[in-house]
């Protein structure tokens, strides 16, 4: 039986998990999803005040599921986004078939310990409505995205496997034979892989066509990481020539500083590699971390934050919660491991090549 068929709401499974992450991630603030969910018998004076965007939907499928509408609602909610990146997930509920799902940890598991998810006033004002430039400064925005594209062969899908089911999330090539990723990726659930698979090119071209992807094994045996920095490595048989797919230096990175613009090359929702290069501005940097609200979903865990010179910034790890800040649109705080904490901790805990 679907997840979207059960009654209490089966909160423990990870599908279930999944689809409050989903839908929180397509209703991003109670003024979307209350008059959604009333469509369905949801009354709003029934519904906890103030709560965060996964607290809401957790109460709204909770709700949902003690009527039986979870999945009218799942359905319509397909229905409405078809070309939304998880609707994949969502048709595999409806069909009542098994879906991969995030590797990311519930909410606050992985944050920095001084993450602040809410987004103050001061850090939404760090970006801008307008999405409009000055034509002088289009030069270097084409700079910026001709240096990405020869930069975003070396990004992969993730596909994870261990005894708690399959998962995916995002990594990147950063030697002749190994990807890095964040430590919940490849220990999905807490439990290290049981197999892994790199999938190089799962994209598409510039006439929207479905580009070759190329699956390569990861050898689980090779998995090294750290859970408090949340870093992982694992070690690819056959990656491609370094012509096609670049290796991402991380002793080339760049120091992040606030209201710094950041690029996001990722898989979000484990779907076809994209860029988040909107609301792109670095709002807090300390030692260890540094928070941005680049636009990113579950799945995109464990990709690349570069500068505009395509330098390496960060790790991606966690998101936060979508909010409305001073009549803006909804916007998330995301934070990143940085790089150069990332290879400090490679080098003390001895992996190769570094």
């Amino acid at each position: 039986m679907s997840v979207i068929d059960e009654s209490p709401y089966p909160i423990g499974k990870p599908a279930a998990q999944e689809l409050i992450r989903v839908m929180a991630g397509l209703y991003r603030t109670r003024r979307e999803a209350i008059p959604f969910t009333a469509l369905f018998g949801i009354d709003e004076l029934e519904v906890t005040p103030d709560l965060s965007t996964i607290n809401l939907w957790h109460e709204l499928l909770e709700k949902l599921a003690v009527q039986g509408k979870v999945r009218p609602m799942v359905k319509a909610a397909r229905d409405r986004a078809p070309g939304n990146p998880r609707a994949p997930f969502l048709d595999a509920l409806l069909a009542d078939k098994p879906a991969p799902i995030s590797a990311e940890p519930a909410p606050d598991a992985v944050k920095g310990p001084a993450f602040d998810d809410s987004v103050t006033e001061p850090e939404a004002l760090l970006f801008f409505d307008d999405l409009t430039m000055p034509v002088g400064k289009v030069t270097n925005l084409i700079k910026t995205l001709n240096a990405l594209v020869t930069l975003a062969p070396a990004i992969c899908l993730l596909r994870v496997s261990n005894a708690f089911g399959s998962f995916f999330g995002t990594g990147f090539r950063i030697s002749d034979s190994q990807i890095l990723t964040n430590h919940h990726v490849l220990f999905p659930k807490g439990a290290v892989a049981t197999g892994v698979f790199a999938d190089f090119g799962f994209d598409v071209d510039e006439n929207d066509k479905v580009t070759d992807v190329t699956s390569l094994p990861g050898a689980v045996a090779t998995i090294k990481g750290e859970k408090a920095d949340d870093w992982a490595v694992i070690e690819v048989v056959g990656m491609p020539a370094t012509a096609t797919c670049p290796v991402i230096s991380l002793d080339q990175g760049a120091t992040p500083t606030v209201g710094q613009a950041t690029y996001i090359l990722q898989h979000p929702g484990g779907q076809r590699k994209r860029l988040g290069f909107v609301r792109n501005t670095i709002t807090d940097v300390d030692d260890g971390l540094v928070r941005y609200l680049t636009d990113t979903e579950p799945g995109s865990s464990g990709a690349p934050v570069f500068d505009t010179a395509g330098r390496l910034l960060a790790l991606h790890h966690a998101g936060g919660r979508p909010v409305e800040v001073v009549g803006k649109p909804p916007v998330a705080k995301n934070e990143g491991i940085r790089i150069s904490r990332v290879l400090e901790r490679l080098k003390a805990a001895g992996v190769p090549g570094f």
